[in-house]
């Protein structure tokens, strides 16, 4: 039929009409369950919401609304307190607290030692180019290949002068190598050449007991500084040297080698690292620091080593005793597990890895290897030349750029002293910022110096011994020149020794001198030239452990999930009362309350509806206390109405009929009232036959207690709290 609707409009209407309908009709099944939460539930003050006041009036309608109220605030208050304490819980990452202040001894690394003497020029390289003389040359080859511009001009030179410098530097490089029956076979630094060569600093040392007078690797070593000497006591050199030659290496495999130094220090300066070095201050021409001495640095044998910034100095004519305090810092599994690097401020070591400063040279992850690597790479980009020094990692950045010197070794020595200045190094094609390591090690040193040699026992020392052989080699070298300006004499008077075997006048390093050499018992001119040079060029330092344990501090959650979920419920357990039982309790009222009337519950169970009194009408309402006559007047549904017939068919027997009570109880007002179908009764309170309110108990001696009936027990007594 065209007049008709469509069939979906019906089926429009029945849904529209069924959203509307519906809540209506379980409106008050819905009521019920909040009442019975209310009444049921472990969270304070619900209870005061539907319970009845004692009271009319006012007041009556005053509680309702004061408890709902304060249940409102109290629920505001843990909202409020809830969301901070989460905002916190979100925004907290870690915090770094002491962990114990007794780790032991093994789990520390005994530090590297990095040395640098603070002559970066020696004078005898000159006399070796046969330059000694041409100062005018020699400070053009401080400004144009170790110092850079004297103007500091950073401007780019062009073609033709930069390959004018570059050929003298090849030049120079190529004559001195001739000398040495060497050649170039890769791009270096003329600074390479120019520095002391650590063979020619190192005199002795002593671990665990044992002495060592020479090794058979030398480690010459780059740094922001110059070309240094590098030393790990852990490390067997003469067995690094076996095997680089058995497995016909061009160079040790140091990446291998340092990574497997193994863990453990012992205390006290008789088990720590002993050296003595001679400084050579006679041959010192670089004008770019006003002192003599060393440059020394404790480090961790994965790491580059900032003399610039970590470097300090030594004297010469000194013992210095350097006690190490090592402090380990480390990150929990919690925090490593929970939080990304930029959270916990720290990286890992498999997290990112360094271009110029990689694990198979031998270094690993850490901030100043990073903040070195971002300097580094500025370079690059700035200077357009790559620094000569940094030999080991360097490798790729030698080949695409030519070595810094002129206007560019200028701007490299300008980014150099600026190092920290740049935090971001390329990682994957990104810029990443540098942290610090989630585990590290961090030695905090305490110096103390005294004078060194003592003339009166230097002679009873081995230290002399050696010392008089090395001079004895220096005066048949390029060192000579600048050796006799400033001893004129020395080379002269030990030059008769030359003539000598060394086990005549040092049989195993114990110096006794001939007695053709004039020399009293009072005075010896040539040991007094030796003593003289042994207090202006030796420097000795004994490097040790100061406590036995170690401290190390954590960094961990600074709130933990266990700490934010006591905070909470500590909030919002003083707030409202609410636990873990609260909350199963609104889960079965919503899920067992709200849901089952909607999901067509079966027949519900007397005992867990609410008791009610269902009163009566006006009629019935004379002689009424207050409390009874304002009491709600509530309709059955069919359901309550079935349930009372079928109780009552069955409880026949209990029932009082209207022949039970006095004549002159008039039956009109004999209108049965109940609490649920279980204690249904004809109500006695209205027809006069209780002389007391059952609800507010007995007026005197002659009512029932409890509101109970006449010549009953209690068992069908009036409980005044569910009077509603």
């Amino acid at each position: 039929m065209s007049g008709s609707p469509p069939a979906f409009c019906n089926f429009l209407m029945l849904c529209v009409s069924s959203l509307i309908i519906m809540p209506v009709k379980y409106m008050r099944e819905i009521m019920e369950n909040f009442q019975a939460f209310c009444n049921q539930t472990s969270l304070h003050g619900w209870q005061y919401i539907t319970q009845r006041p004692e009271t009319d009036g006012f007041w009556a309608g005053f509680k309702h609304i004061f408890w709902s109220v304060i249940v409102c605030v109290a629920m505001g208050c843990a909202a409020i307190f809830l969301y901070s304490n989460t905002i916190d819980f979100m925004n907290a990452t870690v915090v770094t607290t002491v962990d114990t202040m007794t780790v032991p001894l093994s789990e520390v690394f005994f530090p590297s030692v990095v040395v640098c003497n603070i002559n970066q020029v020696r004078k005898s390289f000159f006399a070796e180019l046969g330059i000694y003389e041409n100062e005018t040359f020699i400070r053009q080859v401080y400004q144009d290949f170790i110092l850079g511009k004297a103007n500091h001009s950073f401007q780019q030179e062009n073609f033709e002068v930069s390959a004018r410098k570059r050929a003298v530097h090849e030049q120079i490089m190529k004559e001195y190598l001739a000398k040495h029956n060497e050649t170039l076979e890769t791009k270096m630094s003329i600074t390479w050449f120019t520095h002391q060569e650590c063979k020619d600093m190192f005199v002795l040392s002593k671990w665990n007991q044992t002495k060592t007078y020479d090794f058979a690797i030398e480690r010459d070593f780059g740094t922001d500084y110059g070309i240094c000497c590098w030393y790990t006591p852990q490390i067997n050199f003469t067995e690094i040297d076996i095997h680089t030659k058995e497995n016909d290496l061009h160079e040790p495999d140091w990446g291998q080698w340092f990574m497997n130094v193994p863990k453990g220090s012992k205390t006290g300066k008789d088990n720590g690292f002993t050296m003595l070095f001679d400084i050579e201050s006679f041959d010192y021409s670089y004008y770019n620091e006003g002192s003599e001495g060393l440059k020394l640095a404790l480090v961790h044998h994965l790491d580059m080593p900032i003399m610039r910034q970590k470097g300090f100095h030594i004297a010469p004519g000194t013992e210095n005793q350097i006690a190490v305090t090592p402090t380990l810092m480390s990150t929990s599994s919690n925090a490593m597990t929970r939080f990304n690097s930029e959270q916990r401020d720290c990286y890992s070591e498999g997290e990112i890895s360094l271009k110029f400063l990689p694990k198979d040279h031998g270094y690993r992850y850490e901030m100043s290897n990073c903040l070195f690597e971002a300097a580094f790479e500025n370079i690059l980009e700035r200077c357009k030349c790559a620094p000569g020094f940094h030999m080991m990692g360097g490798d790729e950045a030698m080949e695409k750029y030519e070595i810094c010197m002129g206007a560019n070794l200028t701007c490299m020595n300008d980014l150099m002293n600026r190092m920290g200045e740049f935090d971001h190094v390329d990682y994957e094609g990104k810029q990443t910022k540098c942290r610090s390591a989630c585990e590290d090690q961090v030695n905090s040193l305490f110096v103390t110096t005294s004078s060194y040699p003592n003339r009166k026992t230097l002679t009873y020392r081995e230290e002399f011994c050696i010392i008089t052989k090395r001079l004895i080699t220096k005066c048949k070298s390029h060192k000579r020149k600048p050796l006799d300006r400033e001893y004129p004499n020395l080379c002269n008077l030990l030059h008769p020794l030359d003539s000598i075997e060394e086990d005549i006048f040092c049989p195993n390093n114990e110096w006794t001198l001939p007695k053709r050499f004039n020399c009293s018992s009072h005075r010896c001119p040539m040991v007094e030239a030796i003593l003289d040079y042994a207090k202006d060029n030796l420097v000795m330092f004994n490097i040790f452990i100061k406590d036995p344990y170690a401290k190390r501090f954590m960094k961990d959650e600074k709130i933990t999930k266990t700490a934010y979920i006591a905070n909470s419920g500590g909030l919002l357990g003083l707030c409202m009362g609410f636990s873990l039982v609260s909350a199963a309790e609104i889960l079965y009222h919503c899920l067992f309350g709200l849901f089952s009337p909607i999901c067509g519950g079966g027949k519900r169970n007397s005992k867990d509806r609410l008791y009610r009194v269902y009163t009566y009408n006006k009629d019935a309402e004379n002689g009424l206390c207050d409390r009874h006559q304002k009491a709600e007047i509530v309709k059955f549904s069919e359901y309550q109405k079935s349930e009372m017939e079928t109780f009552s068919e069955t409880n026949q027997t209990e029932l009082m009929t209207a022949s039970d009570f006095p004549d002159s109880v008039p039956p009109t007002r004999l209108i049965t009232g109940s609490y649920p179908g279980h204690l249904n009764r004809p109500c006695l309170l209205h027809n006069g036959v209780i002389p007391s309110c059952p609800a507010h108990g007995p007026h005197g001696p002659s009512g029932p207690s409890n509101g109970t009936l006449p010549n009953q027990t209690s068992k069908y007594s009036f409980s005044p709290e569910r009077v509603i």
